[in-house]
Protein backbone atom coordinates (compact mmCIF):
# COMPACT_ATOMS: atom_id res chain seq x y z
CA UNK A 1 0.00 0.00 0.00
CA UNK A 2 0.67 3.42 -0.98
CA UNK A 3 -0.23 6.66 1.09
CA UNK A 4 0.36 9.95 -0.08
CA UNK A 5 -1.03 13.58 1.98
CA UNK A 6 -0.73 16.90 1.12
CA UNK A 7 -2.61 19.93 2.22
CA UNK A 8 -3.67 22.59 0.48
CA UNK A 9 -5.06 26.45 0.98
CA UNK A 10 -8.51 28.16 -0.33
CA UNK A 11 -8.77 31.80 -0.12
CA UNK A 12 -12.32 31.65 0.06
CA UNK A 13 -13.71 31.54 3.96
CA UNK A 14 -15.01 27.96 5.06
CA UNK A 15 -18.82 28.79 4.45
CA UNK A 16 -18.09 29.79 0.53
CA UNK A 17 -16.27 26.61 0.14
CA UNK A 18 -18.29 24.23 1.76
CA UNK A 19 -21.22 25.35 -0.41
CA UNK A 20 -19.19 25.41 -3.68
CA UNK A 21 -17.98 21.96 -3.22
CA UNK A 22 -21.72 20.61 -4.28
CA UNK A 23 -21.48 22.59 -7.83
CA UNK A 24 -17.72 21.88 -8.74
CA UNK A 25 -18.60 20.19 -11.63
CA UNK A 26 -18.31 21.12 -14.30
CA UNK A 27 -15.47 23.13 -14.30
CA UNK A 28 -12.60 23.07 -17.19
CA UNK A 29 -10.15 21.42 -14.78
CA UNK A 30 -11.88 18.59 -14.62
CA UNK A 31 -13.30 17.24 -18.07
CA UNK A 32 -12.78 13.88 -17.16
CA UNK A 33 -16.23 13.74 -14.39
CA UNK A 34 -19.09 12.73 -16.87
CA UNK A 35 -21.81 12.76 -14.35
CA UNK A 36 -22.63 12.60 -11.11
CA UNK A 37 -25.51 11.09 -9.01
CA UNK A 38 -26.61 11.49 -5.04
CA UNK A 39 -27.72 7.97 -3.75
CA UNK A 40 -28.68 9.48 -0.54
CA UNK A 41 -28.40 12.47 1.96
CA UNK A 42 -29.82 12.90 5.20
CA UNK A 43 -29.16 14.76 8.56
CA UNK A 44 -27.57 12.66 11.44
CA UNK A 45 -28.01 15.61 14.65
CA UNK A 46 -27.09 18.73 13.06
CA UNK A 47 -24.62 16.71 10.39
CA UNK A 48 -25.47 16.47 6.54
CA UNK A 49 -24.54 13.26 5.69
CA UNK A 50 -24.54 12.50 1.66
CA UNK A 51 -23.28 9.58 -0.62
CA UNK A 52 -22.81 10.00 -4.14
CA UNK A 53 -21.80 8.55 -7.27
CA UNK A 54 -19.93 9.62 -9.90
CA UNK A 55 -18.60 8.37 -13.14
CA UNK A 56 -15.07 9.56 -14.45
CA UNK A 57 -12.96 8.89 -17.50
CA UNK A 58 -9.59 8.58 -17.66
CA UNK A 59 -7.29 7.27 -19.93
CA UNK A 60 -5.60 3.78 -19.64
CA UNK A 61 -1.77 3.20 -19.37
CA UNK A 62 -0.71 0.63 -21.80
CA UNK A 63 -0.27 -1.84 -19.44
CA UNK A 64 -3.15 -1.46 -17.90
CA UNK A 65 -5.42 -2.40 -20.67
CA UNK A 66 -5.05 -5.69 -20.04
CA UNK A 67 -6.84 -5.41 -16.78
CA UNK A 68 -9.60 -3.30 -17.47
CA UNK A 69 -12.25 -3.54 -20.50
CA UNK A 70 -13.61 -0.17 -19.83
CA UNK A 71 -12.32 3.56 -19.58
CA UNK A 72 -15.04 4.39 -17.15
CA UNK A 73 -14.95 4.51 -13.51
CA UNK A 74 -17.60 4.74 -10.66
CA UNK A 75 -16.64 6.45 -7.59
CA UNK A 76 -18.62 6.52 -4.02
CA UNK A 77 -18.00 9.56 -2.67
CA UNK A 78 -19.46 9.96 1.22
CA UNK A 79 -19.55 13.16 3.16
CA UNK A 80 -20.45 14.75 6.23
CA UNK A 81 -20.90 18.34 6.65
CA UNK A 82 -20.46 19.36 10.36
CA UNK A 83 -21.51 23.06 10.68
CA UNK A 84 -20.32 23.13 14.17
CA UNK A 85 -17.04 22.07 14.04
CA UNK A 86 -17.10 24.33 10.38
CA UNK A 87 -15.83 21.18 8.33
CA UNK A 88 -16.36 19.07 5.28
CA UNK A 89 -14.58 15.28 5.43
CA UNK A 90 -14.75 13.72 2.58
CA UNK A 91 -14.31 10.07 1.92
CA UNK A 92 -13.97 8.69 -1.80
CA UNK A 93 -13.14 5.23 -3.57
CA UNK A 94 -13.47 3.48 -6.68
CA UNK A 95 -15.90 0.73 -7.08
CA UNK A 96 -14.70 -0.56 -10.54
CA UNK A 97 -11.34 -1.93 -11.08
CA UNK A 98 -10.73 -2.97 -7.73
CA UNK A 99 -9.01 -6.09 -9.11
CA UNK A 100 -6.40 -3.73 -10.49
CA UNK A 101 -5.96 -0.90 -8.09
CA UNK A 102 -7.81 0.44 -5.35
CA UNK A 103 -7.72 4.40 -4.43
CA UNK A 104 -8.93 5.34 -1.31
CA UNK A 105 -8.89 9.73 -0.76
CA UNK A 106 -9.92 11.37 2.55
CA UNK A 107 -10.22 15.19 2.45
CA UNK A 108 -11.21 17.39 5.27
CA UNK A 109 -11.85 21.27 4.74
CA UNK A 110 -11.38 22.95 7.40
CA UNK A 111 -11.48 26.95 8.73
CA UNK A 112 -7.47 27.88 8.58
CA UNK A 113 -5.87 28.02 11.78
CA UNK A 114 -4.54 31.42 11.11
CA UNK A 115 -7.06 33.12 8.92
CA UNK A 116 -10.31 32.72 9.77
CA UNK A 117 -11.12 34.32 5.80
CA UNK A 118 -9.84 31.18 4.39
CA UNK A 119 -10.07 27.16 4.33
CA UNK A 120 -7.74 24.46 4.74
CA UNK A 121 -7.76 21.07 2.78
CA UNK A 122 -5.95 18.37 4.11
CA UNK A 123 -6.04 15.39 1.44
CA UNK A 124 -4.74 11.79 1.93
CA UNK A 125 -4.61 8.77 -0.20
CA UNK A 126 -3.88 5.17 0.22
CA UNK A 127 -3.52 2.95 -3.11
CA UNK A 128 -3.26 -0.35 -2.52
CA UNK A 129 -3.31 -3.49 -5.29
CA UNK A 130 -3.14 -7.16 -4.91
CA UNK A 131 -1.74 -7.96 -8.79
CA UNK A 132 0.52 -10.28 -7.84
CA UNK A 133 4.15 -9.73 -9.13
CA UNK A 134 2.93 -5.99 -9.90
CA UNK A 135 1.09 -4.79 -6.74
CA UNK A 136 3.89 -2.29 -6.35
CA UNK A 137 4.43 -1.15 -9.73
CA UNK A 138 0.63 -0.49 -10.23
CA UNK A 139 0.61 1.25 -6.24
CA UNK A 140 3.48 3.64 -7.44
CA UNK A 141 1.76 4.14 -11.08
CA UNK A 142 -1.78 5.32 -8.53
CA UNK A 143 -0.12 7.52 -6.10
CA UNK A 144 1.56 9.36 -9.13
CA UNK A 145 -1.10 9.40 -10.88
CA UNK A 146 -3.43 10.86 -7.66
CA UNK A 147 -0.07 13.17 -7.25
CA UNK A 148 -0.95 14.61 -10.65
CA UNK A 149 -4.81 15.10 -10.48
CA UNK A 150 -5.25 16.28 -6.92
CA UNK A 151 -3.75 20.16 -8.28
CA UNK A 152 -6.08 20.16 -11.11
CA UNK A 153 -8.98 19.06 -8.63
CA UNK A 154 -8.08 22.14 -6.31
CA UNK A 155 -8.15 24.03 -9.54
CA UNK A 156 -11.36 23.33 -10.21
CA UNK A 157 -12.71 24.15 -7.33
CA UNK A 158 -10.91 27.33 -6.92
CA UNK A 159 -12.78 28.15 -10.43
CA UNK A 160 -15.83 27.74 -9.09
CA UNK A 161 -15.11 30.16 -6.31
CA UNK A 162 -14.11 32.65 -8.31
CA UNK A 163 -16.83 32.13 -10.72
CA UNK A 164 -19.14 32.49 -7.37
CA UNK A 165 -17.61 34.58 -5.33
CA UNK A 166 -15.63 37.02 -7.08
CA UNK A 167 -17.82 39.46 -9.32
CA UNK A 168 -16.82 40.19 -12.83
CA UNK A 169 -14.58 42.79 -14.09
CA UNK A 170 -17.00 45.45 -16.20
CA UNK A 171 -15.78 45.26 -20.05
CA UNK A 172 -12.69 47.46 -20.62
CA UNK A 173 -13.77 50.93 -22.40
CA UNK A 174 -12.85 51.04 -25.86
CA UNK A 175 -10.82 54.08 -27.03
CA UNK A 176 -13.16 56.03 -28.68
CA UNK A 177 -12.19 57.25 -32.49
CA UNK A 178 -11.93 60.99 -32.68
CA UNK A 179 -12.69 61.69 -36.28
CA UNK A 180 -10.06 63.35 -38.40
CA UNK A 181 -10.94 66.90 -39.63
CA UNK A 182 -9.24 67.87 -43.20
Amino acid sequence: MKFYCTNCMLKFNWDQVSSAFWTRYPNPFSRHVLSEDIISRSLVGNKLVTKKLTTKTNSVPRWAERFVSSKVACIVEESVVDPEAKTLTTYTRNITFTKLMVVEEKCVYSVHPTNKEWTTCQRQSWVSSGVFGFARAIERFGIERYKSNAPKAIKGLNFILDKLHIPERPPRALPIPVPQMS
